[in-house]
């Protein structure tokens, strides 16, 4: 996506499951039970961030 600037990082993600489903992008998946975000679908839309629990999920300028 042109003009996108940062990205979503996962750093210590708990299994919570919280954000299961949350993306509205289908950018936010799991590898063993870890939430893992595809940077190419994701648009920045901040839900997954805002509903994370464990501050694992975070915007990274």
């Amino acid at each position: 996506m042109q003009g996108k600037e940062g990205h979503i990082a996962v750093i210590g993600c708990r299994k919570c499951l919280r954000c299961d489903n949350i993306c509205p992008y289908g950018a936010l998946h799991r590898i063993d039970g870890f939430a893992r975000v595809d940077s190419i679908k994701c648009t920045l839309c901040m839900e997954c961030v805002k509903v994370c629990p464990n501050k694992a999920l975070i915007y990274i300028d």
